[in-house]
């Protein structure tokens, strides 16, 4: 099981171990390849010769590429002329082995050449390291190109058809046996053990001592990898083998780069001297990492470069004398890159060290240096199980030269499932209330946000048709001036749903016992009640469905118990109540079939009746522990209670009409539905949160009406607004409009207006310039006030192998405005120097999330 968090992209150059020699234990599947051409015709054709290029014909500028999403099919290449021999008599077997026939092998994939200009002869170089440029710029993002590895016809045991790792098979066009024990081999030499090619012209070998000498060029391939040389020396009585002045690709890495020497001392140990590696591609050296001496140990997973320089642009900008990176995929400990921040207040330059203590547990260390001079130390460990997940988070400011306390965060998360059982925790707390202000945090914990920190522990059992849970949930209150919440210590919840006698007819239970406290510190006698809670809700459900239409009565029993302490002494200590509700829902579906612009579409009318019955009961002298009136909506028209929580239930004699029609495309698709509803009364609402509040006397409801719009797949528009049934005047409005082209093309707005209270609009929009330009923004203004409260704006460059981004942003900080700038910097493959805004801009700028995604796997 492996963490996410933290990935590394990995510099496999750990394949390069094949190299002449050692026998793997495990044959390697190769995907198979198609060659498409933009006109629409297909070719995957063998050896390309004068024949085949003379009966083609393709239009102008028609280049066949590969399509990065679509299989390949493999070349087909002429069998080798070979006989089987083991690793014993070494010079018997070199004889059998060697054909003097000529053989024609296909290891490229095959691309005619275009009549266009961009056919330019370092493209065709390129296509030596297996880099194919792609005809146009279109839909292939910053990268003008691709590596293509070729497909290598593994030779296999006809008895067992798996692949034959013991056999070497040789062909050249000629073979000499010079003076001595030493044989050539001439002209277009092709070695293949397994899945592995070596190509040369020419290729000595002193059949005594088993040296090995290749000259004139050499071309080593095994899946996924490609090494260019040219010389190469080695020894088939051992693993040790050297290549001169040589390059490397390794494609599903991106990763390339060039060695004066490049040394396989053992199985599992290579050696590359005066050598580079980058993830940029062919002919665009924006950065790399040189290096006298890089070491690769291949068993431990790790490399090591000696005198390492990283040079960008031509210039080297950062020296290490010892550099420890990884080589592959997993995980290993050392430093992350750092994230800078500056802004008016504080800046801070925040330093991670990732420590890899087992395959399912981490710990990641970070110092952050800020300009206060103060030092902050979090830690964060990571453990997983087959049954859960568990972070522990810690904060110490160990250093602080103008505060002398002992200032600490503490966090705790875990979710877990055993069996039927599930267990959550959700813990937050800090040394004291301005904490989160001075210092932020880089901590995955609850930040106060709502200024109370979150402390809930909870496990539940599900069973087939019950569920049951125990939660305890207190709050750390980091805001003096807000009231304090009441914890819950316990809360015992039981659910279910009897087993039905009829189809159309249930019985569903839901009780909940909650014991509530807190801190009555600077709290009134009316708000200083405790006590316990007890919520004895059954119910009776029918329904009854047709194909035009449905009918659900229902009859349920709201009952409240609480036993009270430091209440009023006007309140007794046990109040009750209990109430009956009735409610009918009711529809009908009617339906036409229409055309429009030659499309045809299916346009719905379902008109909807509602009716409640809640009889009045004074509940004056109940507590008020969870409970607020919600927000009037569309959906409120057909809600039995028009209170949260468990504390009141809202008498009523009402009759709600609802009428919703959509359009579906004959793809199934919806189009848009629009629903408009309204609420008749019979009496006066007199049940309230607040005692001394007034019963709402109004006769009706307001118009409430809800809209959501998709004309296309780019196109999403919602709509929730009420509206006076007088004056028809806007009471409460919501308005979301998302456009979006694909991850990158994103514009966002959302206006949410509440009357005399709220009127706020915000804009986000994620939009190229170019092909490696890009911009993002958000305001989120407030119209009411005439002033921003939160703005945003940044530019980005990506090529293929690095970006970079920089964000000025301007925000509220309670009475104040903090403006601060974060830069941050990404080398593809190492990672990123620099604070990204994903956490902090993320929420609000719509699609960013997405974005981010699929551009990193894309």
């Amino acid at each position: 099981m492996q963490f996410n968090l933290h990935p590394t992209s990995p510099l496999s150059l750990a394949i390069l171990v094949a190299i002449l020699g050692g026998t793997h234990t495990s044959a390697v599947a190769v995907p198979a390849w198609n060659c498409k051409q933009y006109a629409g015709q297909w070719d995957c054709s063998a050896a390309t010769t004068a024949a085949t290029l003379a009966n083609f014909r393709q239009p102008l500028g028609a280049t066949f590429i590969p399509l990065k999403d679509e299989p390949i099919q493999p070349l087909p290449t002429k069998p080798l002329l070979v006989s089987k021999a083991t690793r014993n008599n070494k010079s018997s077997r070199l004889r059998k082995r060697i054909t003097r026939k000529k053989v024609t092998t296909q290891t490229q994939p095959i691309a005619p050449p275009t009549n266009t200009t961009s056919n330019t002869q370092s493209q065709i170089d390129f296509k030596k390291m297996d880099w194919y440029p792609y005809t146009s710029d279109n839909n292939h993002g910053v990268c003008k190109g691709r590596y293509i590895s070729p497909v290598i016809s593994a030779n296999t045991d006809p008895e067992s058809n798996s692949v034959d790792l013991s056999t070497v098979f040789i062909s050249a066009d000629q073979s000499a046996t010079e003076l001595g024990q030493s044989s050539v081999l001439k002209g277009n030499v092709d070695i293949r053990q397994g899945n592995r090619s070596l190509n040369s012209p020419l290729v000595r070998l002193n059949q005594e001592t088993g040296a090995l000498s290749l000259e004139g060029g050499v071309i080593y391939r095994q899946t996924g990898m490609l090494i260019t040389a040219d010389s190469a020396q080695g020894n088939i009585n051992n693993d040790e083998t050297t290549m001169h002045n040589a390059q490397y690709v390794i494609h599903d890495k991106d990763l390339r780069g060039d060695a004066q020497t490049i040394v396989r001392k053992t199985k599992n140990v290579l050696d590359i001297k005066n050598g580079s590696l980058t993830f940029c591609p062919p002919g665009t050296d924006d950065w790399k990492i040189s290096a006298s001496n890089i070491n690769l140990d291949i068993e431990s997973g790790f490399g090591r470069a000696d005198n390492a320089k990283l040079v960008i642009m031509g210039t080297p900008v950062l020296y290490l004398p010892y550099f420890y990176f990884p080589i592959d995929d997993r995980r290993h400990s050392g430093f992350l890159y750092p994230s800078l921040k500056i802004s008016d207040d504080v800046s801070k330059i925040s330093i991670p060290y990732y420590f890899n203590i087992a395959p399912n547990i981490d710990d990641t260390l970070t110092a952050t240096f800020n300009s206060n001079k103060s030092l902050l130390v979090e830690n964060e460990v990571r453990y997983l199980d087959k049954n859960s997940s568990n972070r522990l988070s810690t904060s110490l400011n160990v250093v602080d030269s103008a505060d002398k306390r002992n200032r600490w965060v503490l966090g705790a998360n875990h979710s877990g499932e055993y069996g039927r059982f599930n267990t959550a925790i959700n813990y937050t707390k800090v040394s004291d209330n301005d904490y989160f202000s001075d210092f932020g945090t880089n901590l995955d914990v609850d930040d106060g946000d709502n200024s109370h920190l979150n402390q809930t522990a909870k496990i539940s059992f599900q069973a087939d048709n019950w569920n049951s849970s125990i939660l305890i949930q207190k709050y750390q209150t980091i805001d003096s001036s807000q009231t304090k919440p009441y914890q819950r210590l316990p809360e015992i919840r039981l659910t279910g749903t009897a087993p039905d006698p009829w189809d159309n007819i249930s019985f569903n239970y839901r009780t909940v016992f909650t014991r509530f406290d807190r801190d009555q510190t600077g709290l009134s006698d009316s708000q200083k009640v405790n006590g316990d809670r007890l919520i004895i809700n059954p119910s009776v459900n029918i329904e009854i469905n047709r194909t035009w239409g449905y009918l659900k009565p229902s009859f349920k029993l709201w009952h409240s118990s609480y036993s009270l302490n430091d209440q009023d002494s006007s309140i007794g200590s046990h109040q009750s109540t209990t109430l009956p509700i009735l409610e009918v829902d009711s529809g009908l579906y009617f339906d036409r079939d229409f055309e429009f612009q030659s499309k045809a579409y299916t346009q719905t009318l379902e008109p909807r009746l509602y009716a409640l019955y809640v009889p009045y009961q004074d509940q004056s002298t109940l507590p008020d522990f969870d409970t607020s009136e919600l927000t009037f909506t569309y959906n409120s028209l057909f809600r039995d209670n028009r209170f949260s929580g468990d504390d009141r239930f809202g008498d009523a004699k009402q009759l709600s009409l609802g009428l919703t029609s959509r359009v579906i495309s004959d793809e199934g698709r919806e189009i848009v539905s629009a629903s408009i509803g309204h609420a008749i009364y019979f009496d006066d609402r007199k049940v309230r949160v607040d005692a001394n509040a007034e019963p709402i006397d109004n006769d009706t409801s307001d118009f409430a009406s809800s809209i959501i719009w998709r004309p296309n797949s780019r196109v999403r528009a919602l709509f929730d607004a009420t509206f006076d049934a007088k004056t028809l005047q806007n009471s409460e409005l919501t308005l979301d409009l998302k456009y979006e082209e694909d991850p990158n093309h994103v514009i966002g707005i959302r206006h949410r207006f509440t009357r005399d209270t709220r009127k706020q609009t915000t804009l986000s929009y994620l939009w190229p310039i170019s092909n490696n330009w890009s911009s993002l923004g958000l305001l989120q203004y407030d119209w009411l006030t005439r002033k921003p409260l939160d703005a945003a704006s940044g530019l980005e460059y990506a090529s293929c192998c690095w970006k970079t981004r920089i964000v000025a942003r301007s925000q509220n900080s309670g009475t104040n405005r903090e403006n601060s700038i974060a830069l941050q910097f990404v080398l593809k493959g190492l990672g990123g120097i620099g604070k990204s805004i994903t956490s902090e801009l993320s929420d609000k700028i719509k699609g960013y999330q997405k974005r981010e995604y699929y551009n990193a796997n894309n």
